[in-house]
């Protein structure tokens, strides 16, 4: 019963650690949300420059109040 239960473990591991070998995929992983990340990516490089631009409306709008 042990040697039974010791060969199940042993072949378990193997399974295990022959599942996270990293094989010979030739393909290339999928570019998932490629898209979406340009996307934010641009909207980034945006952001400062729309910033700038809300911060002197805001200082125009405080000297005409004044």
């Amino acid at each position: 019963m042990v040697i039974r239960t010791k060969h199940t473990a042993a072949l378990c591991a193997i399974l295990l650690l022959g599942a996270c070998s990293p094989g010979n995929d030739p393909t290339p992983p999928p570019k998932l949300l490629k898209e979406q990340r340009d996307v934010l990516d641009k909207s980034k490089t945006v952001d400062p420059a729309q910033q700038q631009q809300d911060e002197a409306q805001r200082k125009e709008i405080e000297q005409q109040t004044q």
